[in-house]
């Protein structure tokens, strides 16, 4: 009997020892094309959390229609979703969301995200998800123009809408223009030339547009006395009509038949976004990037899309996912090594090939990134992220897309075309966007209130309470 007995101690002690050592594993979703990055990234991790075991799936073709065929199949939901830049409205709608308040309340390293990227996610005051990078909406500005035109190299916080003006005139020749294209330059400037609106001049507190007393209207009056100028915006000039009929355009007789003016360095400014990198950085001059210009009485306003990522409500290990996308996300260690991991891609023509705009403003993280080989104005918007005003507001207002483009949109077009004012149809516009916005939010909220009743039931289940 005292044999069975020490054999069967000793059985226990080893069931005993594996269940105290045993790791935790969870399972992140990524893009097929960042598989080997999230490999490192992981090595990088696990450096900090030996413990925790972490599996990669693919979530191709999107995350939003991958969630829905896992669910629709009954298969378990990945712990973490690495990166999205879909509507998190649906994902949260259907209860696969785990809010992340319990983790975030004594977090060290949750107080240098601004609250332009910490409240990014919010619904009924819980965190349904981190920002994960950034994308600024800029101004490119040609640097070897710049100077052939005896103009100085502005500062970035002296770039005020006159100057902005002025540099765009004064490039406008015979031979040069002063920006390549504004389309879309006025959905964006409501939300710089407003200091309660954002994108479209939707006021993000109140959960409304404010086409009335928001950005819009300034913003529109701006892009119509821009392209009211000749020639300062050079796309303006191209006419597709004419070309098909084998003759020349004003863009053709400027630039010449086959230019690309904007990459011959004939164009001063280029309104484009960091996320147009992987083409910008192969132009053959120096340019720096720039924040859209802002109005004095206003301050400065960076208008700024913000990727995601979130821990599922399925997860059996909520801290260790939370872990590991705060690794990601915000914890300066994690961002620095993901830094260096793009970093090591290597660079052309003294540009790196690939980078990404973190969403904290941590010391370390600020410190490496100032050393990175990047154009410095994204160095400097990234000091001053607390000056960020968010845009992508499809990826958490329900009914944005219909509004916009079923309601918005038409009218700006007819103003744009000269059909009317701004002024004649704010209030109307509004109303009826509004109407819809109110009508979706309740839709929403209806199917929010009941994920967050299923939520504590999900949670006891999972964790055999």
């Amino acid at each position: 009997m005292k044999r069975y007995s020490r054999v069967f101690l000793m059985m226990f002690l080893l069931l005993f020892s594996i269940s105290i050592f045993a790791k935790a594993t969870i399972t992140v979703s990524v893009w097929s094309w960042n598989v080997d990055r999230y490999k490192k990234l992981i090595a990088e991790f696990n450096k900090y959390y030996p413990d925790i075991e972490v599996k990669l799936v693919v979530n191709e073709p999107e995350v939003n229609s991958f969630l829905t065929a896992r669910a629709s199949a009954k298969q378990v939901l990945p712990d973490v979703i690495a990166e999205s830049w879909e509507p998190l409205s649906y994902p949260v709608s259907q209860g696969w969301v785990y809010p992340l308040d319990e983790f975030l309340k004594d977090d060290p390293y949750i107080k240098y995200v601004p609250n332009s990227v910490r409240n990014a996610f919010k619904y009924n005051g819980k965190t349904y998800a981190l920002g994960e990078r950034l994308h600024f909406e800029c101004i490119v500005l040609n640097l070897d123009l710049l100077k052939k035109l005896n103009l100085q190299v502005p500062k970035y916080e002296e770039w005020t809408v006159d100057l902005f003006k002025n540099y765009a005139r004064r490039a406008t020749t015979r031979e040069y223009s002063g920006i390549n294209q504004l389309w879309e330059f006025d959905t964006f400037m409501a939300a710089v030339l407003s200091d309660h609106t954002t994108f479209w001049s939707f006021d993000p507190e109140k959960w409304e547009f404010d086409l009335v007393k928001g950005g819009w209207i300034p913003a529109i009056k701006l892009q119509k006395e821009l392209k009211s100028i000749p020639g300062l915006v050079s796309d303006d000039m191209i006419n597709q009509e004419a070309r098909n009929k084998g003759e020349l355009d004003d863009y053709q007789k400027k630039f010449g038949k086959d230019a690309d003016a904007f990459r011959e360095s004939k164009v001063l400014m280029g309104f484009e976004a960091t996320y147009d990198w992987s083409w910008l950085r192969t132009v053959p001059w120096n340019f720096d990037y720039y924040p859209l210009p802002y109005d004095q009485k206003i301050g400065q306003r960076f208008p700024v899309h913000v990727n995601y990522t979130f821990v599922t409500s399925t997860t059996k290990y909520p801290k260790e996912a939370f872990l590991f996308a705060r690794f990601l996300t915000y914890d300066p260690r994690g961002v620095v090594a993901r830094l260096k991991l793009f970093e090591s891609e290597g660079e052309e023509k003294g540009r790196l090939i690939d980078w990404f705009i973190p969403a904290t403003m941590h010391p370390d993280v600020i410190n490496y990134f100032e050393k990175m080989k990047i154009p410095n104005g994204i160095k400097y918007m990234l000091k001053n992220l607390d000056k960020t005003v968010r845009v992508d507001m499809w990826k958490v207002v329900p009914g944005w897309v219909e509004v916009i483009w079923d309601i918005i949109f038409p009218v700006n077009e007819k103003i744009r075309a000269g059909a009317t004012q701004p002024e004649a149809v704010a209030a109307e516009t509004q109303e009826k966007a509004n109407k819809v916005i109110k009508e979706s939010w309740t839709i929403f909220q209806k199917k929010l209130a009941e994920a967050e009743k299923k939520f504590p039931q999900i949670r006891k289940q999972i964790e055999g309470k």
